[in-house]
């Protein structure tokens, strides 16, 4: 909550916890924001480990978010939406999961801000 003056009324800001996660066979990168907005991204990559490893990997970077959006080129994609709602039984808050092609962290954290908003 911000106050501006007294004579201004007081402007909320409300931020979601929320998460944008891009991910393909051989890498992952999340953008994750917290309730008090600090934001922080994380690339991983998959090197030897299985699928089923890399995906729990990636779900435990993403977190209990009340928003989740999961882009990226292929099957990987839906993995880790299904180990998601599997992880904690809330495919209510996937808000999205969308083809997409490589996004650079700089993408990831603008279409973050705008689903934190």
């Amino acid at each position: 909550m911000v106050v501006l003056d007294k004579a201004t009324s007081i402007i909320e800001t409300t931020v979601h916890p929320s998460a944008v996660a891009w991910i393909n066979g051989r890498r992952a990168i999340v953008a994750t924001m917290g309730s008090e907005g600090q934001l922080s991204t994380c690339e991983l990559n998959r090197g030897v480990e299985t699928e089923p490893d890399y995906l729990a990997e990636v779900v435990q970077v993403i977190g209990d978010r009340e928003r989740v959006l999961i882009l990226g080129p292929n099957s990987v994609r839906l993995g880790l939406e299904r180990e998601y709602v599997t992880a904690f039984r809330r495919w209510d808050r996937l808000v999205d999961v969308e083809p997409a092609s490589l996004l650079d962290v700089e993408a990831l954290v603008d279409r973050l801000r705008v689903l934190a908003g």
